[in-house]
């Protein structure tokens, strides 16, 4: 890959932009995010770029979310830039911790952001919710782990933004989480993996 190539903004969806720290990029009216490169990628996975397509397309004005398996923290970052009010965020990878943090920085949203280490059982407090949304681009078994969690924190009308699901578990996971109030407002398919957006009832 071209060193340059690392530079290029990375335009997803109607409105975003992720962009690198230190670069002076001209003004194109799209949402910028900051996303330093390391381990965690920084934004061209397809399940990050079909969450984050989907996140422009769901109202999160004065939401509050939680976002699991934050990883790069681009998630969160992308939600308070489109209007969420506040996010929790979790990780079991001290990495990962520190990497949402080093991007929250780099956005001017350390204040809206709070970062756990952990798994959600970690979550204590107010923390435990309850949420207007949960944003989870994990490992399908994750999904079903924590889904009695997420049911009792999502508030009713709240949505699950779910991604990093393999193509042969995703009907598995969609009827686990309908078994527990909610229902499916959008699935897709992408080249390895899927996406999906549930509601609350």
């Amino acid at each position: 890959m071209n060193t340059m190539d690392c530079y290029k903004p990375l335009r997803i969806g109607k409105r975003l932009r992720v962009i690198r720290p230190g670069v002076e990029y001209p003004d194109e009216g799209r949402v910028d995010i900051v996303i330093k490169r390391g381990a965690f990628g920084s934004g061209e996975h397809e399940t990050t770029v079909s969450c984050l397509e989907e996140l422009e397309e769901l109202d999160l004005k004065g939401k509050r979310l939680l976002d699991v398996g934050c990883g790069t923290g681009i998630l969160s970052v992308a939600a308070l830039k489109l209007g969420a009010a506040e996010v929790v965020a979790v990780d079991i990878d001290r990495a990962a911790v520190e990497t949402t943090l080093e991007n929250v920085r780099l956005n001017g949203l350390s204040p809206q952001i709070k970062v756990v280490l952990g798994t959600v059982n970690r979550l204590k407090g107010n923390l435990k919710g309850p949420f207007h949304g949960v944003m989870a681009n994990i490992y399908p078994e994750v999904l079903r782990d924590i889904a009695s969690f997420v049911a009792e924190a999502c508030l009713s009308g709240g949505f699950l933004l779910a991604s990093g699901i393999p193509w042969e578990d995703n009907s598995d996971i969609i009827e686990l989480y309908k078994g527990l109030g909610f229902s499916l407002l959008k699935n897709r398919w992408l080249e390895c993996y899927t996406t999906f957006v549930m509601l609350k009832a």
